[in-house]
Parts: structure tokens; C-alpha cells; sequence
């Protein structure tokens, strides 16, 4: 795979790839970032189109080329729809639950300030189901029921940053951080790195400049203490 292919594969968010550190299985790792490629590309289409139909156009592309790899058919050719479609037959991950994620971001297309219970609902169906992806990815055997609340606060403290949900204050940041933080303490080792993210959205909810190296650091200690 080429430099820029890998690129097409991997989040640009720093977070991100800088938990998916802690995935010590080198191509897991990689399979795991292109799951959050795929929501990240989703995600970013709303700024990227002067309209809202536009926008569709783009996620539906993205849902037949899901469609194709779930019926066994070349999939439409992008880097990232190539590694998917490995992806999805490697670790046998249902393409429907892909498809839940790629239709749960259309109300994005909308510009308008979302309330609290539709940004929960495509919190859940982006950050939440790429978790429970990339869980079987890292541990199918594993229990990955309580990485929904640090996937909630992680996307939660990224619709927030953007904007997307004005009525989102201290108090909704502080519900959803114990939820995290007590979910996270269940969670077996093999599966902690997919809660890492939600360490750093305590930062990411009140625009907090956290530099790398600052960041490595609570990343390690979350890690290791199993305690975002």
C-alpha cells in the first residue's frame, strides 16, 4: 500500500491514532484506524459540500460501496473501501452494523444546532458502533457493552467543539464523563485503547491546547490505571 493509501486509511484526528499506540498487534492497530477513517471521511462531508444534497450523494457512495462488500461484490475502488472490504471478511464484522454507521451521520447534512438527544443518537451510531466494531477486532470473545459510554463522551466532546450542540454545558459534560469513567473501570485490558479517546474529550469539550506529549502521558496513565 502506498504512502497516500495509507493515509486515504488512517483518522487524521491526533486522538485518535495516538490511542490506537496501545494496540500493541501492529495490523490490528492499522484495521482498527480504518474503521475510524471510514466515520472520520463521514463526518467531515458536511463541511466539505456547499449542500446538503451533495452531501448525501458522497454517504451514499460510501453506503453502496458497504453494500457491495456485504453482498461479496468488488466494491467501488478506494483505498479505504479495499481495506474494509478485507476487513469485514477477516473478522467476520456484520456489514450491517457499517451500514447503521454510515446512515446514522446523514443528519449531519443538516447545518442547523442539533439537541441533545439527536446528537446522542449519531454519537451512538458513529463513535458507538465503530467501538463495538473495532472490538472484534481486538477481542471478539470480550464483553464490549461498556465502551459505549466513553465512545458517547469522546463524539459528545466533538459535536460540542464544533458547535453542533449549544445547549451541551458543564453539567451534560459532567453526567457523561462518570458514565464514562465508571464503564471504563470494567473494561479487560484488551479492549482499554478504545476508551483512551474519551480521556482526552474532558479537553476536547472545553477547547483545552493539550500538546502531544502532554497527551501521551495521560493516555499512558489512563492505560495503565485502567481509569479514564
Amino acid at each position: 500500500m502506498t504512502s497516500d493509501a495509507t493515509n486515504e486509511c488512517e483518522p487524521r484526528s491526533e486522538d485518535l491514532r495516538l490511542a490506537s499506540v496501545f494496540i500493541g498487534d501492529a495490523q490490528k492497530r492499522a484495521d482498527v484506524l480504518a474503521l475510524y477513517a471510514l466515520l472520520e471521511t463521514l463526518q467531515d462531508i458536511p463541511g466539505r459540500v456547499s449542500e446538503p444534497m451533495l452531501g448525501e450523494i458522497r454517504m451514499r457512495w460510501w453506503y453502496e460501496a458497504v453494500e457491495e462488500i456485504r453482498d461479496r461484490r468488488t466494491p467501488r475502488y478506494h483505498p479505504l473501501s479495499e481495506a474494509l472490504q478485507r476487513i469485514v471478511g477477516q473478522y467476520a464484522l456484520p456489514a450491517e452494523d457499517l451500514l447503521t454507521l454510515i446512515e446514522g451521520q446523514l443528519p449531519l447534512l443538516d447545518a442547523g444546532p442539533l439537541d441533545m438527544r439527536a446528537a446522542l443518537v449519531i454519537v451512538d451510531k458513529g463513535e458507538g458502533m465503530a467501538a463495538k466494531l473495532a472490538a472484534r477486532i481486538l477481542d471478539p470473545s470480550a464483553d464490549a457493552s461498556a465502551l459505549a459510554d466513553p465512545a458517547r463522551f469522546a463524539g459528545m466532546a466533538r459535536l460540542k467543539r464544533a458547535g453542533r450542540v449549544p445547549e451541551a454545558g458543564e453539567a451534560e459534560a459532567a453526567h457523561l464523563y462518570r458514565d464514562a469513567a465508571k464503564a471504563a473501570k470494567t473494561l479487560p485490558a484488551s479492549l482499554m485503547p478504545l476508551a483512551l479517546p474519551a480521556a482526552l474529550a474532558g479537553d476536547t469539550w472545553t477547547g483545552r491546547a493539550r500538546g502531544p506529549l502532554s497527551k501521551r502521558l495521560k493516555l499512558f496513565w489512563a492505560f495503565v490505571a485502567g481509569n479514564i
